[in-house]
């Protein structure tokens, strides 16, 4: 007896392609394509990355968004199985769970926000040796699929990349400050890359304005290298300067070497031309017509330009 027709088997063919599809990857070491981000919950970085005090932290968490192509059913008691793997292994994809498995989530939804997941954890099942080396560890995200809560028929659902951002920038240098009316302009340059101060890439910098009478130490930044200012400053006191690099992740640098206290880490108040040429002893009175002072006034300015240069020189 022959087969069915070609007419015949297209539904047939068509009802099995549907059933396949429904079923939520039931075969062993299939890879679904799905995607997984993590933020850690006390940060305001950036997605994605963890400084070396969220890494050594045992009290850090994250929380992991999670997309899939799977649809679990709930009350079947789906599960997904958190885990972490090093870049050069990568997520695994058949065969039996990697050890480097830490967490199990009932799943709720092919769409799902977890969260408490501890980021130490996160480090160590990766093969992150030490929070406080000088590189960058990158990691991958790898989310496992448990029908009805069991290791048998895993799939991998989703996976992601994570980077510890470990590596602290090197030590920054002030080239010179600038003093204005209750605040001084800082130009601070990056430092040069050591061997354990290696970061370089989106580095900020904050400097320290701190008085000599003590008080409230005035801050500025976190900027780009180059002039950054500290204000609210008291004019006629001598500050102490300092300024400290941070990385992309928060990871603070040492400090640089202080610039003062001295005449160029004195804020100084603003004074008119008049007020200059009038403190260094000038009587001719102020006025706007053509004689007397009006006739001075363009080496007036002159004088009192000279002077203010004089006395910040």
């Amino acid at each position: 007896m022959g087969g069915p027709g070609l007419a015949e088997s297209r539904p047939m063919l068509r009802r099995a392609t549907l059933v396949l599809l429904l079923l939520p990857g039931i075969a062993l070491g299939q890879t679904a394509t799905g995607t997984v981000t993590a933020q850690v919950t006390t940060t305001t970085q950036a997605a994605g990355q963890a400084n070396r005090v969220e890494c050594a932290s045992t009290t850090s968490l994250a929380t992991w968004n999670l997309v899939t192509t799977i649809s679990p059913v709930v009350a079947n008691g789906d599960k997904w199985r958190l885990g972490t793997a090093t870049t050069t292994n990568g997520c695994t994809t058949s065969g039996g769970l990697p050890a480097g498995v830490y967490q199990d989530v009932t799943a709720t939804g092919a769409t799902q926000s977890i969260t408490s997941v501890p980021v130490n954890t996160m480090a160590t099942t990766a093969g992150v040796s030490t929070c406080t080396q000088a590189n960058d560890v990158a990691i991958n995200l790898c989310v496992y699929y448990l029908p009805g809560g069991s290791t048998t028929g895993w799939q991998l659902a989703a996976q992601g990349n994570f980077n510890f951002q470990l590596a602290i920038p090197p030590k920054p240098s002030i080239t010179g400050v600038t003093p204005g009316d209750g605040q001084l302009g800082v130009n601070v340059v990056g430092g040069t890359v050591t061997a354990t101060e290696t970061a370089t890439k989106s580095v900020t910098f904050t400097v320290s304005c701190a008085g000599s009478g003590g008080g409230t130490v005035s801050t500025g930044g976190p900027g780009n290298a180059g002039t950054i200012v500290c204000s609210g400053l008291t004019n006629g006191t001598a500050y102490t300067v300092t300024a400290t690099a941070q990385s992309a992740a928060g990871n603070l640098g040492p400090v640089s070497d202080a610039t003062g206290p001295n005449s160029s880490t004195t804020p100084l108040p603003f004074l008119t031309f008049w007020d200059v040429y009038k403190g260094d002893g000038g009587v001719e009175p102020g006025g706007c017509s053509t004689g007397g002072t009006g006739a001075l006034a363009p080496v007036l300015s002159l004088l009192g330009f000279l002077a203010v240069r004089r006395r910040r020189s």
